[in-house]
C-alpha cells in the first residue's frame, strides 16, 4: 500500500492492490476515487503520473491501463461545472484533440450510456494498429474511471468492451 499526498487538489490518496488467489482477481484501488477488480492475475507495470495510469499486464501479455480521479482535476473543467454525461462528451472530444494533434490518430466513438455515465470509444491509426486501444471513460458522483484495453490480436473488439464494461460495473 501507498500513501501519497496531492498538493493540486489538496486531497490524500491510499494506493494498493494485489492479488487474491481465492477470487482469482486482482485488486486495485486509489482511494477515495475508485477501485477495481481484475479477473485472473495481473501483473502491476508502469505508472503514467500526468494521466495517473497504473499499467496492468496478465500472462496472455494483454496490457490494461487504469486511471481513478475528480471530474474537476482536467484542465477543461477546473471550475467543475462540467458533471455526468456533459462531463464525458466533453472529455472525449478533449482527449480525442489530443490524439489527433499530437499522433495523428483518430477516434470512434463506440457506445454511450447516459443511465450509467460512460463513453467507450476507439483510438486508432488511419491504416496500422500500431496504436489501436479500447477505451470506457465513466463518472459516479464525481469519481472518474478511466480504463483501457491496449491493441491485442487475442481479444476481439467485442471481448475488450464487455471487459472494461466489467471492470466499470
Amino acid at each position: 500500500m501507498l500513501f501519497t499526498s496531492c498538493a493540486s487538489n489538496k486531497s490524500s490518496t491510499i494506493v494498493g492492490g494485489k492479488y487474491n488467489e481465492a477470487n482469482n482477481t486482482t485488486e486495485y484501488f486509489v482511494l477515495p476515487y475508485g477501485s477495481v477488480s481484475l479477473p485472473g492475475k495481473w501483473e502491476k507495470g508502469n505508472y503514467v503520473s500526468v494521466s495517473k495510469q497504473q499499467f496492468f499486464k496478465n500472462q496472455d501479455s494483454i496490457s490494461v491501463a487504469i486511471a481513478f480521479g475528480r471530474y474537476d482535476s482536467f484542465e477543461f473543467n477546473r471550475d467543475g461545472k462540467l458533471k455526468g454525461y456533459d462531463f464525458l462528451k466533453t472529455f472525449f472530444e478533449w482527449e480525442s484533440a489530443y490524439f489527433q494533434d499530437s499522433f495523428g490518430l483518430q477516434s470512434r466513438m463506440i457506445e454511450t450510456d447516459r443511465v450509467k455515465n460512460y463513453i467507450i470509444y476507439n483510438v486508432s491509426g488511419k491504416n496500422d494498429d500500431s496504436f489501436n486501444t479500447i477505451f470506457l471513460i465513466g463518472e459516479k458522483n464525481g469519481n472518474v474511471s478511466n480504463f483501457s484495453v491496449n491493441y491485442t490480436d487475442k481479444w476481439s473488439e467485442n471481448e475488450k468492451i464487455l471487459f472494461l464494461k466489467n471492470l466499470y460495473k
